[in-house]
């Protein structure tokens, strides 16, 4: 093979040194831009520092996931950050020094397999995988790379799945309690009645509310056309009319700013810093004051309360929302499971008493 004349490429001096030219890169990382000249005695050295100079800088994952931190963390809600940060790190230390350009879907795979392995439930391995989802889509954005590797990727099978758990009833019997709280606690009441996500509620208008049906009007996902009906049950309707009376404005649970104004969005963020003092009031919190339950742990609340008024599967489906029937089938599966267990164990310790009162019979002299 011939070898490349170098010197012919370039500008020969009369102090002995060879010049080229290296363009500046446009936002696509071509050498369109500006020109600047460049100079060596060695002219293959040249040819090099002209290639560096145009060549797209290959930046690293922990450079890209520092960047996509400090813009997204701001946008999620405290406690959903806290979810995220040990697994951010984690990745980063696994990978941080790779170029972004250079991370596969199959590194990603290989990285959710672990974090399997590692006995990581579902719900911990989705949040990982939308971690690298976050950052590939920062990177694209900034042009490191053409396309999200992390998209192709699907979830470890086998995955165990987390059950959430009802609230205790010293919970819920606090929650009743506090239903007239204008101020915040009528809201845990008001999910705990309807079943409704925290998200759900938090986009509700007072013009969703009709108070001549009893119904609350909310729009299905994007996959399942139409709206759905909840209904608003007797021992909610008085607080929430009282409820909307205390608080002007169009959305049901406005924002209450620092200004003490009120009106605005109630964000993730807002949220959160309500229902942390909100459970911090009630001692609802462990060692590092952060709380034991979440709205979530509300709406299981709720499906345990239909079960025990046995409502039948179907009615408590449309209530909950569920897309799929599976879901409110498993729900009730795993309460009936429980109430077997409870009975169960009723029936021993009946049993016991029974053979306790026949042995103490049977000792009795002239028996």
């Amino acid at each position: 093979m011939k070898k490349q004349n170098y010197a012919t490429m370039f500008t020969l001096r009369s102090d002995g040194r060879y010049m080229g030219f290296w363009h500046e890169l446009d936002r696509d990382g071509n050498p369109t831009g500006p020109r600047h000249p460049i100079y060596d005695r060695d002219p293959e050295q040249l040819y090099l520092k002209i290639r560096k100079k145009e060549t797209p800088p290959r930046r690293t994952l922990k450079e890209v996931a520092g960047e996509w931190e400090n813009i997204h963390r701001d946008e999620v809600a405290v406690r959903t950050w806290s979810n995220y940060a040990p697994h951010l790190e984690d990745i980063v230390t696994q990978y941080g020094s790779l170029p972004v350009a250079d991370i596969t879907a199959f590194d990603v795979s290989q990285d959710l397999q672990v974090a399997k392995a590692r006995g990581l439930s579902h719900t911990v391995v989705n949040t990982r995988r939308s971690i690298w989802n976050g950052i590939f889509d920062y990177a694209i954005s900034q042009r490191d790379i053409p396309y999200n590797p992390a998209m192709s990727v699907k979830l470890p099978k086998g995955l165990k799945k987390g059950k959430r758990t009802a609230p205790e009833d010293d919970v819920i019997n606090a929650i009743i309690l506090n239903a007239d709280d204008m101020d915040f606690g009528f809201i845990p009441f008001f999910l705990l009645c309807t079943g409704v996500r925290r998200s759900e509620a938090l986009q509700r208008k007072k013009s969703d509310i009709n108070t001549k049906t009893w119904e609350m009007t909310i729009p299905k996902a994007k996959t399942d056309a139409g709206i759905r009906k909840v209904p608003i049950i007797q021992p909610l309707r008085e607080p929430l009319k009282q409820w909307m009376d205390a608080h002007p404005g169009d959305w049901l649970f406005p924002h209450v700013n620092y200004n003490g104004h009120r009106g605005t969005y109630m964000s993730d963020r807002n949220w959160e810093t309500a229902w942390e003092k909100y459970c911090t009031q009630h001692g609802w919190v462990d060692e590092n004051g952060k709380p034991v339950i979440g709205a979530h742990n509300l709406r299981h609340g709720t499906a345990t309360l239909l079960y025990e008024a046995d409502v039948d599967l179907y009615t408590a489906r449309d209530i909950l929302g569920h897309a799929n029937i599976s879901t409110t089938l498993e729900i009730y599966t795993d309460l009936r499971k429980s109430h077997q267990q409870k009975n169960v164990g009723k029936f021993s310790r009946s049993m016991t008493k029974l053979q306790n009162a026949a042995a103490k019979k049977q000792k009795k002299p002239g028996k």
